[in-house]
């Protein structure tokens, strides 16, 4: 359907409004199918009476809405059936009310009725005990509940052990908790000069100070790395190897055992993130099974069972470092929620964990597909097990200005600033693309990104 033309004279909205508003009716109404072609914006303007501008901006409220989605090259097309906006309960879902924020890195969401139900369900079992659940528990986790982190462990590789595993609640609190056995302000710490915030963050609360070291495509640069031991003494390396966030990077098996002999030779811990090792079947053994005398290992369940399980297990180098580590983590903490452990527990025991695990893995792996073909011709960094991407601006873009004009588009990412360390943060933004936003309104927010950088700038600020 290429001969559509709004009617638009009895909104007083701004023309741009008033087209999304239309192609929206039109669609409620049925006078516009999923599948139907709209005409081209120079084509529309022209009927109208406007100019490009105003058309093309339209058209890309109506993209951020999720009703229509365009391709390079074959036009704007009708995606899906919108919703009667009398319904309240399709009204509170939509796209419209839910913008898409690709700025927290969170696991795609389940949507399938028989996993929903399952999961539902091993929450309600857990109701028969739940007035005992409510009670402070013991210090020491149970013996189920540190059998069922080391079933979890050991399917990230991990050769797990009992008597060396803390329960946290989250890997923040588990990292804040292992920085204060290892360093006090004033000392420092190694990681890449590209990190996850988190670590920046502690480190800035605690005056720990951070060293942000060379990185190549198989992560640290063991020359860098050996370069900072023997100028400071570093009391740890932290490293995020396994779907490294924000690049995406999987270190492989020989850097990390050449880290690893360098950091046995200075005599450096290792504290080892490894929030998405699950999502990975074929990663590298973790560095804490390459040097277990060494390494603190953080396996946190909220990348892969649902950011909103606030748990992370805690395998430290030896028995007594995990005395020490637990006694800092009941002084910040006093325990994880007993409800948490015991619903993660369940999921695990009953093959719930692992039916999820299987659907992040899979999903991302689709959510990767989309974005591989919208940002086709862009320069990104990504692996399919990963549920965001690392993307480098096209020349003549900056940070400051891209994450500026998504935001006026309601499209939230994160500018390298953020991840940066050492050096000068390059012209890239990580975005995330799973939680709640579904496929269609994924495509849709991409399509926004990779129409919005194959502008200009300032061409691009005149949709926007």
């Amino acid at each position: 359907m290429t001969d559509w033309c709004p009617d638009l004279t009895s909104s007083n909205a701004p023309r741009y409004l008033a087209i999304a508003e239309r192609i929206e009716a039109d669609v409620i109404s049925g006078q516009l199918n999923a599948g139907d072609r709209l005409p081209a914006q120079r084509e529309l303007a022209s009927k109208l009476g406007l100019d490009f501008t105003t058309v093309a901006r339209g058209y890309a409220e109506a993209r951020r809405r999720g009703v229509v989605s365009s391709q390079v090259g074959s036009g704007t097309y009708v995606t899906h059936q919108a919703e009667d906006q009398n319904n309240n309960a399709a009204r509170t879902n939509s796209p419209r009310t839910c913008p898409p924020d690709h700025s927290m890195n969170l696991p795609p969401e389940p949507h399938d009725p028989a996993l929903v139900s399952r999961m539902q369900r091993g929450l309600a079992e857990l109701s028969a005990d739940l007035v005992p659940l409510l009670r402070y528990q013991n210090l020491e986790a149970s013996e189920t509940d540190r059998q069922a982190a080391m079933t979890w462990l050991k399917r990230a590789k991990l050769s797990a052990d009992a008597e060396k595993i803390i329960f946290s609640p989250g890997a923040q609190a588990a990292l804040a908790g292992i920085l204060a056995t290892l360093a006090r302000p004033g000392k420092c710490i190694a990681c890449e000069a590209i990190t996850y915030p988190g670590i920046r963050s502690l480190c800035a609360q605690t005056g720990i100070e951070l060293i942000g070291l060379k990185t190549d495509d198989d992560g640290i640069d063991p020359e860098a790395f050996q370069s900072a031991c023997e100028a400071k003494q570093l009391r740890a390396l932290y490293v995020n190897p396994t779907l490294n966030n924000p690049t995406t990077r999987t270190v492989p098996t020989h850097r990390r055992s050449e880290i690893v002999a360098i950091a046995q030779k200075f005599g450096v811990p290792i504290l080892e993130d490894d929030a998405y090792g699950h999502l990975m079947p074929d990663a590298p053994p973790p560095f804490a099974t390459i040097a277990p005398d060494i390494t603190w290992y953080i396996g946190s369940l909220s990348k892969t069972l649902g950011s909103g399980l606030r748990l992370a297990y805690i395998q430290a180098p030896n028995k007594s470092a995990s005395w020490t580590a637990s006694r800092a983590l009941r002084t910040a903490n006093v325990t994880p929620s007993p409800l948490t452990v015991a619903l993660a527990t369940r999921w695990i025991e009953d093959g719930t964990a692992d039916e999820l695990l299987s659907f992040a893995r899979r999903d991302s792996a689709a959510r990767q597909s989309i974005a591989t073909e919208q940002l086709s011709g862009l320069k990104i960094c990504t692996d399919p097990s990963a549920f965001h991407l690392w993307l480098e601006l096209p020349a003549g873009w900056t940070r400051s200005i891209f994450v500026s004009q998504m935001r006026h588009q309601q499209i939230g990412i994160v500018e390298s600033d953020a991840f940066t360390v050492a050096g000068t943060p390059e012209e890239a933004v990580r975005i995330c693309l799973g939680g709640p936003t579904g496929h269609t309104q994924l495509g849709n927010s991409l399509d926004v990104i990779a129409q919005t950088l194959r502008n200009t700038p300032q061409s691009a600020s005149a949709f926007f």
